[in-house]
């Protein structure tokens, strides 16, 4: 089970962004540009450019209409939720580049120029801000809103759009059309009404702490909380649902593990996790009611790290649930790895696979690799180490084999897990140098399912081959099998 990461709100406006293709309004303004040479740049080009703007607004400034923009394209505050309206243009990175100060935004179909910054001050107007958008530098201004006053209507504090009406905190809608209502919005999380039902609620959760096994049902819970979880679009869990809350503070380093599970086919569920219960901005992410064959998720902890769970109720039906939470605290020689450990064989010795600081020494390592003497073998990450990663993953443990092919040629490397095992497969030309790699594998969407990899083997070469899994959870049984390439 993987936990995914909550989009923030400035993801959330990225996404509108992709709405632009079914806008109509585009239509006359790709075919002005595709007339005129010089259309890319100042949206000058052609005698017919109809909806172009000469002397309009550059990339990024306010507007009403179209015509307002330079480019001849507004993201109207009505349509986008961008306070004021913000003027863009159609763009491609090669054959339609953006004017000087801007850069183009890929989004599918249609690729918008945004106003190019180095921090939110470049943007120069409120609600706007500076947004990495690849997490490598490349920044450029997003629209938005962060105050009521901004907007024609009112700020979406969730969503950071303006939205034709605000909420009404305790009516029992969904006013701004957000998938969130009353006190599950933070545009309520500060009236009074909601501080105190919210406080409360969290004082009474349900403390887990000691670890066990906890069974009920969200029926007569409270009808406070809600996720925005992550996805495209972003899905909401929890609204106007009774909820169940339960709180984990960790006694020491370590990690917990928890799983929450339906006990009753009718009684489906989605739940969540925060770091803090009353703050919907420490959201860990959003998990669907686990199967029985399951691995829990690990949580590493520091000592009074807290952890606060929420099971609420799905498609208007109360749940009914198993809460499973389990701790063990990370001891670096008791011989059991644990959270951030990469290997524990319960000595202090240096020079051998674990150091004395339970990390892995990988030439040791590597000169103790399983020979493959057989096509197959099987195995078990969980009893492996967990210090080294391929390209494309593997945080979880792994096990390392060694295969020297007797003839040349292209083979095919499968590793199949077994239960809740999700693999990472890579091969390496040498076991200690990640530049070696030759092939590695993990998809993203299929956890459970078998990982090959296909590699030129040289008679007499050997090959390194690393099972790894996903993450610690994740961590599990497998068959390794190795074959000719068809």
């Amino acid at each position: 089970m993987r936990l995914a990461l909550p989009l923030s709100a400035v993801t959330a406006m990225s996404l509108a962004l992709a709405a632009c293709g079914d806008d109509d309004e585009i239509s006359p303004l790709g075919a002005a540009s595709s007339a005129g040479g010089q259309g890319g740049q100042g949206g000058q080009g052609g005698d017919d450019g109809e909806g172009i703007a000469p002397d309009g607004k550059a990339d990024g400034e306010a507007c009403a209409v179209n015509e307002d923009c330079l480019g001849g394209l507004c993201l109207t505050e009505e349509e986008f939720g961008w306070a004021g309206g913000y003027c863009t243009r159609l763009c491609d990175t090669s054959l339609l580049p953006c004017g000087e100060g801007s850069e183009c935004l890929p989004q599918g179909s249609f690729s918008l120029c945004l106003k190019s910054c180095e921090e939110t001050s470049d943007c120069g107007r409120a609600g706007h801000t500076c947004v990495d958008v690849t997490d490598d530098g490349w920044t450029m201004c997003f629209g938005g809103c962060d105050d009521d006053a901004q907007c024609e209507g009112a700020c979406d504090e969730d969503s950071a759009f303006c939205v034709s009406s605000g909420e009404i905190c305790d009516s029992a809608e969904d006013e701004d059309k957000d998938g969130l209502q009353d006190c599950e919005e933070r545009d309520c999380s500060t009236k009074a009404a909601c501080v105190e039902s919210v406080a409360a609620a969290c004082a009474e959760a349900t403390d887990v702490s000691a670890g066990g096994r906890f069974t009920g049902t969200t029926e007569a819970g409270t009808n406070l909380f809600a996720a925005l979880c992550p996805g495209i679009p972003t899905a909401v869990t929890g609204t106007g649902m009774r909820e169940r809350v339960f709180g984990f503070v960790a006694p020491a380093k370590g990690a917990v593990h928890i799983a929450a599970t339906a006990t009753a086919p009718e009684a489906d569920f989605d739940w969540y996790i925060r770091e803090s219960c009353d703050d919907e901005a420490t959201l860990l992410g959003c998990v669907p009611a686990f199967g029985p064959e399951e691995a829990p998720l690990e949580l590493l902890t520091e000592p009074g790290q807290t952890y606060f769970i929420f099971i609420e109720g799905k498609n208007g039906m109360d749940a009914s649930y198993t809460l499973d939470v389990s701790f063990a605290e990370e001891i670096c020689g008791d011989g059991a790895r644990v959270g951030a450990e990469e290997c524990d064989d319960g000595d202090a010795v240096d020079g051998n696979v674990c150091s004395g600081a339970c990390k892995v020494n990988l030439e040791p390592l590597c000169a103790a690799a399983a020979t493959l003497t057989e096509a197959t073998a099987v195995g078990d990450t969980s009893e492996g180490t967990q210090g080294v990663t391929g390209w494309c993953g593997g945080e979880g443990g792994e096990l390392v084999y060694r295969y020297t092919p007797e003839e040349s040629g292209d083979l095919t490397i499968t590793a199949t897990p077994e239960g809740h095992a999700d693999v990472v497969l890579y091969a390496r030309s040498d076991c200690a140098d990640q530049s070696s790699e030759i092939a590695c594998v993990d998809d993203p969407f299929d956890s459970g399912l078998p990982e090959s990899i296909t590699v030129t083997a040289t008679a007499g070469q050997p090959i390194d081959i690393f099972v790894d899994s996903y993450n610690a959870a994740s961590s599990g049984p497998f068959t390794l099998t190795i074959a000719p390439a068809e």
